[in-house]
């Protein structure tokens, strides 16, 4: 294919870009690589969920038959509304009841609210927040109290209804309902009184308490007996405004303290339990103690993976290793896989009851297991939970969690190595393939290039290409191609040198022939040999034209290498030519039409003229006698474009680019006619390339005709000198 028209066709897919595309089939490695390591991960995860599983079997087993250890949480097999439970943790050192909140602030032991604040204590409402916790044989609370009207104890009033006081009601374990108030006259140890009923009290010294006054309320501290308090506890704040009417205006706490049954549960959690889960529990596992009503009896463990250290032993590779994947492969990652968060918020430290469908069915008698997601979607928790008997009874259940991450970084890190690994054979092949490709396009850019140089755009062969020595399929090829252009060479050649060889050779058998019709002409013939005579004359007058035209085209092929161009004005010479034409060609009509000015060209005035009369024959001979031809000449840019027009048949599609070709005509076989070798426009060609112009033609516009267009360069632009 010509390069005009290889560049025509549009952008295709260089050999380069099949390789690449071929090779794109690459990627499903690092793809089934990614299935590779789902696979694996899902594996990994059925291996941890047996494990903790199996650590929650382990765990509940050694619980079984011990009722001890329950017993020794104070579990009772009742459950109250959540907001009445107390949960009473354990301290891991003793508090001073002073009415100072600094030992508080050093315990594990989360503030609740009551009342209206839900956080710090309102100054401007009644309102108040607690901290409760056990150590040893006693039981801490601390009551923070916002109240903007604080009224104390008057002396001179018996009844403890006339201030602001504290009541604490318990349920013994001997199942005996008490109930006492704490009342202060100012900052100092409060006064505790056993109340008998609404109008008896009696002075009662097993609880100890420390009122305090602070800006905007009270502190109340206390301690009270750990024999004192069985199942249940309940506190309550009575806030008397008006000491006049003694009527309580509010009355806040964290139950109803007026009643045995309106208490909440005493939740404490065992130290017994809790010290055999943390020997039984597994790193990055949380445990759970719980009862048959869902509330914590022991708890151990975290979720959060301790801060990761750096390794001083770590090698240079090792180093080198972090900092790439950290730099190019982990971002690529994100897009598919996420990376462990262990920023996560789940169960906040102060939860005493849980729920979840692995511990329904745990307290039913069956292992549970369930996988969810954190309150923040941060992270995914694996749990187990494993029913507690005794004897032939679920007593409670035991819930073992651990978040997946561990699997998640593992899964990563493998994948990471294996991408790595694949990316770097990847990148290698794919660079290999493109070195290959661009030295195998290079090799055949190089042969089409040299094939195409060696025939110009007439088909005229001009050379050959040089033979590859290489010795795979593409030197083959290149040899090959050397071998056709050479015999192509040799046979078109001859091919050019047949006409004039033609020529020469029947030269003197024509006028042999010639001569022997003139001897004839002078015998006397009878005149149906005369008949004959005649006929012989008309095929030797047509082959001497044959052999003329023939030679014509050979002698000016030959001759345009010697002559010499000169400046001339294509507007006279066009002119001069058509005024001839209008007197050979009586019967058309010829019209010149010039733009103003010279049209100064170089080239030779004479073959000029010899090819316009090509042209002019060509549109005689394809136009009807009284039509117009029309000889237009006109300034294009650098260029002066000669325009011939005639009315006649069209030109025939496929002969449109093959017309200016030598041997090559358009007219049809009529008897009698001169002969045509498709020569005209071939000279006409030749002559136009010799002026450095360009032929076309055309069928016009309108369907009238056909126009011949010759594009001349100006001599003020022409670039030959």
């Amino acid at each position: 294919m010509p390069t005009a028209e290889r560049r025509a066709g549009g952008l295709r897919p260089g050999l380069r870009l099949k390789l690449l595309l071929a090779a794109s089939i690459l990627l499903l490695i690092p793809l089934l690589g990614f299935f590779y390591v789902r696979a694996l991960e899902d594996l990994l995860l059925k291996v941890q969920e047996q494990g903790v599983i199996s650590t929650a079997r382990a765990v509940g087993t050694a619980l079984n038959d011990r009722p001890s250890l329950f017993r020794s949480g104070e579990v009772y097999p009742f459950a109250l509304a959540q907001e009445s439970d107390l949960k009473i943790d354990n301290l891991p050192v003793p508090v001073t009841v002073d009415g100072l909140a600094d030992d508080w602030a050093r315990q594990p032991v989360a503030p609740r609210a009551v009342g209206a604040g839900a956080g710090a204590p309102d100054t401007r409402a009644f309102s108040a927040r607690y901290r409760i916790g056990r150590y040893g044989n006693a039981i801490y609370a601390l009551f923070e109290v916002s109240d903007p009207k604080v009224v104390l104890r008057d002396p001179d009033r018996d009844g403890l209804q006339t201030s602001d006081r504290l009541e604490v009601a318990v349920v013994t374990p001997d199942d005996e309902f008490l109930r006492f108030s704490l009342d202060a006259r100012g900052s100092g140890r409060a006064s505790v009184y056993l109340l008998m009923s609404d109008d008896e009290h009696v002075p009662d010294t097993r609880i100890y308490g420390i009122f305090r006054l602070v800006p905007g309320g009270y502190l109340v501290e206390m301690r009270l007996p750990r024999s004192l308090v069985g199942p249940r506890l309940g506190f309550a704040l009575v806030n008397i405004d008006d000491p006049e009417t003694l009527l309580p205006a509010t009355t806040i706490g964290t139950s109803d303290t007026s009643g045995k049954d309106r208490l909440g549960a005493v939740l404490v959690p065992s130290p017994e339990v809790s010290e055999l889960v943390s020997r039984l529990g597994r790193a990055r596992a949380r445990i759970w103690v719980l009862d048959v009503n869902h509330r914590v009896i022991a708890q151990a463990g975290s979720l959060h993976a301790p801060p990761a250290q750096a390794d001083p032993d770590q090698g240079l590779f090792t180093r080198f290793w972090e900092a790439a994947a950290g730099l190019m492969v982990r971002p690529i990652l994100r897009l598919a896989m996420s990376e462990p968060n262990e920023d996560f918020q789940d169960i906040a430290p102060g939860t005493y009851r849980l729920a979840g469908r692995e511990i329904d069915e745990a307290l039913a008698g069956e292992t549970g297991t369930r996988r969810r997601l954190t309150p923040d979607s941060l992270a995914v928790v694996l749990s187990a939970a494993h029913p507690v008997w005794q004897e032939d009874k679920v007593v409670g259940a035991v819930l073992v969690e651990e978040t997946t991450n561990d699997v998640l970084a593992l899964r990563n890190r493998a994948f990471e190595k294996l991408f790595a690994a694949l990316m770097i054979v990847f990148v290698g092949g794919i660079a290999a393939l493109l070195v290959f490709a661009t030295r195998l396009s290079l090799r055949i850019r190089r042969l089409r290039d040299e094939a195409e140089n060696a025939i110009d755009p007439n088909g005229r062969v001009l050379g050959t290409v040089g033979g590859s020595d290489a010795g795979d399929e593409l030197g083959d090829l290149s040899r090959s191609f050397a071998d056709i252009l050479r015999r192509l060479q040799q046979y078109t050649g001859y091919l050019e040198t047949l006409a004039g060889r033609l020529s020469h050779e029947l030269r003197t058998p024509v006028a042999v022939v010639r001569s022997s019709l003139d001897n004839l002409k002078q015998v006397e013939l009878p005149d149906d040999a005369r008949i004959y005579l005649q006929r012989a004359e008309q095929g030797l007058t047509r082959l001497t034209t044959i052999f003329a035209r023939m030679s014509e085209a050979t002698r000016l092929e030959q001759s345009l290498a010697s002559v010499e161009r000169e400046r001339l004005d294509l507007k006279e010479v066009v002119q001069g030519c058509v005024a001839g034409y209008r007197l050979a060609h009586s019967e058309r009509r010829f019209v010149f039409d010039a733009g103003p000015g010279a049209f100064t060209v170089r080239g030779a005035p004479d073959l000029v003229a010899q090819m316009l009369d090509k042209l002019a024959a060509n549109a005689v001979e394809f136009s009807a006698p009284g039509s117009t031809i029309r000889f237009e000449l006109r300034r294009e840019g650098s260029q002066a474009r000669l325009s011939v027009l005639n009315e006649g048949p069209p030109l025939p599609a496929d002969m449109q680019g093959r017309l200016f070709e030598s041997m090559v005509s358009v007219r049809g076989k009529q008897a009698g006619e001169e002969p045509h070798l498709g020569l005209g426009l071939y000279i006409v060609r030749l002559v136009a390339e010799f002026h450095g112009a360009r032929a076309a033609a055309r069928n016009r516009e309108d369907g009238s005709g056909v126009e011949v267009r010759i594009d001349f360069p100006l001599a003020d632009y022409s670039i030959n000198g």
